[in-house]
Parts: C-alpha cells; sequence; structure tokens
C-alpha cells in the first residue's frame, strides 16, 4: 500500500544571526500536478490535503489505497507564498531547515534553487543567499515519485537486491530497496474494510 508519500514536518526560514525564525507550516500551501489542485496544510501529504479538499476517498478503506496508487506514481508540486518583515530581511545570514521531507524533491525560493533532498531520515539544511529573499517570496518544492525514483535507481543498478517486490497478497510497489523512504509506504500487509 502506498500511503501518504509525500511530506515535510517542521519546515521554516532562519538567521542563525539572531535566532529569528518564521515557520512555514501552515494551511496557505498549494499542491498539484497534471490532474489535480488542492490548498491544504503543511505538515500534511497529498492524500490528507487532497481527501480534506473532497477530491479523493478515504485512501484508509477498503481497496481505496490500490484504486489511488496514481497519486504517488506522478510527480507533485507543494507551493506557498508568504512575506517576510523588513527586519527579518536587514539580516545577513539566512537558511532554511527540513525537519522532515518525504523523499525526492528539489526546493527552490523565488527561482534559486536551495537544494536537493533524497532521503527522508536525514534532517537537511540548506544556506540561502540574501539576494534569494524579497519581502513577497514564493516557495516550491518539487517532488518526484519516489515509485519512479525507486524504478530508476533499481535500473541504474543492474544487479539484483532480493526482494524485487513484496509477496502479492500485499498489493505493494516494488523496490523500496532503492530509495531511503519508510518501507511501509511502499507495502503493507492490514487494510480497514468498510
Amino acid at each position: 500500500m502506498s500511503r501518504q508519500l509525500f511530506f515535510l514536518l517542521f519546515f521554516y526560514l532562519f538567521s542563525p544571526v539572531k535566532s529569528t525564525r518564521i515557520s512555514l507550516s501552515g494551511n496557505d500551501w498549494t499542491i498539484s500536478n497534471l490532474n489535480y489542485t488542492a490548498q491544504g496544510t503543511v505538515p500534511g501529504t497529498i492524500h490528507t490535503i487532497l481527501l480534506a479538499a473532497k477530491q479523493i476517498p478515504d485512501p484508509y478503506l477498503g481497496f481505496n489505497d490500490v484504486d489511488l496508487r496514481f497519486l504517488v506514481e506522478s510527480n507533485w508540486l507543494f507551493t506557498k507564498k508568504f512575506n517576510l518583515p523588513s527586519d527579518f530581511l536587514g539580516l545577513n545570514d539566512f537558511s532554511i531547515y527540513l525537519e522532515q521531507i518525504d523523499t525526492v524533491a528539489n526546493i527552490t525560493l523565488n527561482d534559486c534553487l536551495l537544494g536537493k533532498t533524497n532521503n527522508m531520515f536525514v534532517r537537511y539544511l540548506f544556506n540561502i543567499s540574501k539576494t534569494c529573499l524579497k519581502s513577497e517570496n514564493e516557495i516550491q518544492i518539487s517532488f518526484q515519485s519516489p515509485v519512479t525514483y525507486a524504478l530508476e535507481q533499481f535500473t541504474a543498478y543492474n544487479n539484483p537486491v532480493p526482494p524485487d517486490c513484496p509477496a502479492a497478497v500485499q498489493n505493494g510497489i516494488c523496490h523500496v530497496q532503492f530509495i531511503r523512504k519508510e518501507p511501509c509506504s511502499f507495502s503493507w500487509d492490514w487494510v480497514r474494510i468498510p
């Protein structure tokens, strides 16, 4: 079962000089792919945001997890617009801190690439050039499908690493061993039937 594949936690901008922090959490994030657009809350996932927006059924009921698998087989863009006060912009050193990000993503602020991620088990800290910050800002987090990424890594490795796939009864996704991500995102052995 492929549930809640994209999420962010404790995500903020800060200046280490004065320990000034600006949280980027909140309910004003927009997520989108080729077929869906919704506004929602981060920390959150594509599933929790789309469910709250009434665009998908509950992924934990029946076989919805399998029926909604296409959601994790596509790339997603998380976007947030936010303002920075002039006293924050007057500082000289800036960083962005991601306590947890799932998993393969490019983080861009006002068209400045801040960094890339590929491991949900580590924290990320990226320095931000002062020229990348404005009073009105937009951050974009472009997530690559973890399913696609794992398959690409498997193909590039070109050497079997068992098991290729979970047991058929689990209705899982193959090649979890080629991505630094919680294994239950690729397969789970229980589901709640309505």
